[in-house]
């Protein structure tokens, strides 16, 4: 990606130059003798704009469009903030590399965190003498770490955004992490991502949109998904309409909800990311949708 503005806005220009301007003033002026030399200089320029797009020799000659110079003020944006914002803590980071073991939609790599994994496992924050784990409270932070991961094909781990979300909210201890919170902090720091809202007959046209969904969901006594509270990324769909998803709470081994649980006494299958659902599955346990997406 090119991220000057300027020059994307000069190959712009010169592209509307080539293409429209010119052949019309060719067009007008063919009968004066400047006209072969006109002629002459744009099908120089495009054949230069012509290899520059086939050979990928110039990044500012082929972003030169409406949406390369939108997502360049938006990678702008979040560079300007990463260096105002510099992350802490950067060892933390270290070894905590995605699954990449799904396919979206649109043929992307997934890349999947778990919150339940060794290398997140010793993810913290302290109130007083207590510890509070990442895998107590972290499946909304990690499901958004898929979902930004895969939109922008990289590492961007839920560790990470989670010390960002520490950044804006200092008060961890007085103050309950929702996720309007999370979505205000991704929104402020990943200013090319966009979250919104959506229903459920939204969620098909959404991934062949180049989207993916994350599901809010809250168990009851027929839950095959979670025995509490849970998120999970909606991110492909099958032949026959049915949905693929990732748990980033899923264990290893299938368990039986505890009496403490909603959905006292319902088996979570660690299968189910095997699985395709249907929507009417999904309905029974999701409360809320949200659609991530690029741009």
């Amino acid at each position: 990606m090119c991220q000057n503005i300027i020059v994307l806005y000069t190959f712009m220009v010169l592209k509307i130059i080539v293409i429209a301007i010119l052949p019309i003033i060719i067009l007008i002026k063919r009968k004066k003798n400047y006209a072969k030399i006109l002629i002459i200089i744009d099908i120089i320029l495009l054949l230069f704009l012509l290899m520059c797009n086939i050979f990928a020799i110039n990044k500012c000659v082929y972003n030169s469009t409406v949406s390369g110079i939108n997502r360049a003020k938006n990678q702008n944006k979040l560079d300007l903030y990463t260096s105002i914002h510099p992350m802490v803590d950067n060892s933390s980071y270290i070894g905590i590399n995605p699954e990449l073991n799904y396919k979206t939609y649109n043929g992307k790599n997934l890349y999947y965190y778990n919150i339940n994994r060794n290398y997140m496992k010793d993810t913290y924050y302290e109130c007083g003498e207590e510890k509070i784990y990442i895998n107590s409270f972290g499946s909304a932070i990690t499901s958004y770490s898929i979902a930004i991961s895969t939109l922008y094909d990289s590492n961007i781990n839920p560790v990470q955004i989670f010390s960002y979300y520490k950044q804006e909210n200092t008060d961890l201890c007085n103050k309950i992490m929702t996720i309007d919170n999370i979505n205000e902090v991704i929104s402020k720091v990943y200013t090319g991502i966009s979250i919104s809202q959506i229903d459920s007959s939204q969620i098909s046209s959404s991934l062949s949109n180049g989207g993916l969904v994350i599901a809010m969901l809250s168990a009851n006594e027929e839950s095959k998904l979670t025995c509490d509270t849970n998120y999970i990324v909606i991110y492909n769909m099958d032949l026959e309409g049915k949905y693929k998803i990732v748990d980033p709470a899923l264990q290893d081994s299938s368990y039986v909800c505890p009496s403490t649980s909603r959905a006292y006494g319902r088996v979570i299958n660690s299968d189910n990311m095997n699985k395709s659902w249907t929507l009417e599955e999904i309905e029974n346990e999701a409360v809320r949708y949200y659609l991530v997406k690029k741009g």
